[in-house]
């Protein structure tokens, strides 16, 4: 799967999931703080600001995409990430 395709499911994936992403105009991009072997990582940040006029640049988990299968999940919370995020530092 390349990269495109890994972003259309991971998109189709966060959109049944984060309440709000289309009114909040989500974006997903590759996310720098981790990897995950065999997987694109993304991370999603919204361009549309929320009821009170704010756009919270931080908070979301961000979605792995299997490069082989196409599955998505998000990143099962803070531990997993500063786990996957401390593993990148290691690699270097």
């Amino acid at each position: 799967m390349d990269q495109d395709t890994a972003r259309l499911a991971a998109e189709a994936y966060c959109r049944e999931r984060v309440r709000d992403w289309d009114e909040r105009a989500y974006r997903l991009s590759i996310e720098e703080g981790i990897s995950v072997e065999g997987a694109y990582v993304f991370g999603y940040l919204p361009t549309v600001p929320d009821s009170r006029g704010r756009v919270r640049v931080g908070g979301n988990l961000p979605v792995i995409v299997d490069r082989e299968t196409g599955e998505c999940r998000l990143v099962a919370g803070v531990t997993e990430y500063f786990a996957l995020r401390d593993a990148k530092k290691q690699q270097g």
